[in-house]
């Protein structure tokens, strides 16, 4: 990753004589985010002029999913799709406070005692604990007698651990962050209303910190870690490029593409 900075310093020359508290977004909004490229898990993130995400599209442009928000900028409605083709969605309705009410018609319980919110699906009961800035920080399925979990740590608005238990597996990643501007991309506040839905029909969202404000600088998988990614920056004129680099017991090995962030008028 030394390269990538050093790299990273030219390329801020090239395209900019401010001070190094700018980025890309400052004078512009953000229109595409592409993740894993050139991955099984490529994944485009399409953005409106207001700054709504409305759907996500994969390597052959063919739409995943579609998002459908109401006038609070929250998401009514995700339509997934296989092949290009609709086949299934979830509706959303929520209570006052901005966290879900309803999914597909079934209530979402709330647990004022527990501070928690409940919902059934499929014989799936989840339940999600939020912090103060709706930010899931608990969530735990129980099918019969048979729990997974769910623990994420935030700081500064930051995802610094994510764990995932069950009765066959266990994940665990740790996140540190570089406070230099170049690495604020604000992508949390992008994705809260898709954050909010994911929570409750798919919490594996969480692990790859997308709900953070700025993308993270390492990762660590596991504890002790023997396998960790760090992430380099290449800014541009209007986009952000962020380059990961495998370690296998500190061992440098696969540079690939992480996220991309591009942005227009």
């Amino acid at each position: 990753m030394k390269k990538l900075l050093v790299l990273a310093i030219l390329t801020v020359s090239f395209f900019s004589c401010s001070n190094d508290t700018d980025n890309a977004s400052n004078a512009t909004a953000l229109r595409e985010v592409v993740l894993f490229r050139n991955s099984p898990q490529e994944l485009h993130w399409k953005f409106n002029t207001s700054g709504q995400l409305t759907e996500a599209t994969n390597s052959q442009n063919q739409v995943v999913e579609r998002y459908t928000y109401n006038n609070l900028n929250q998401i009514t409605r995700v339509g997934l799709f296989t092949n290009g083709t609709e086949t299934s969605s979830y509706t959303f309705t929520y209570n006052t406070n901005g966290i879900v009410a309803s999914i597909n018609g079934n209530t979402v319980t709330h647990n004022s005692a527990a501070n928690t919110y409940t919902y059934t699906h499929n014989g799936v009961v989840r339940s999600v604990t939020f912090n103060a800035d709706k930010k899931a920080t608990q969530i735990v399925d129980m099918v019969g007698t048979e729990s997974t979990g769910y623990l994420m740590t935030y700081v500064a608005g930051n995802l610094t651990s994510y764990t995932r238990t069950s009765m066959t597996s266990n994940v665990s990643r740790n996140y540190n962050y570089n406070t230099m501007m170049t690495y604020r991309t604000e992508l949390g506040r992008y994705t809260a209303a898709l954050a909010m839905v994911k929570n409750f029909i798919a919490p594996e969202f969480l692990a790859h910190a997308f709900t953070s404000e700025y993308v993270p600088e390492e990762c660590h998988h596991g504890a002790p870690a023997a396998l960790r990614y760090t992430y380099g920056v290449l800014p541009g004129e209007r986009s952000l490029q962020f380059t990961s680099e495998e370690y296998v017991n500190d061992t440098p090995g696969t540079i690939a593409a992480f996220q991309e962030y591009y942005y227009g008028n």
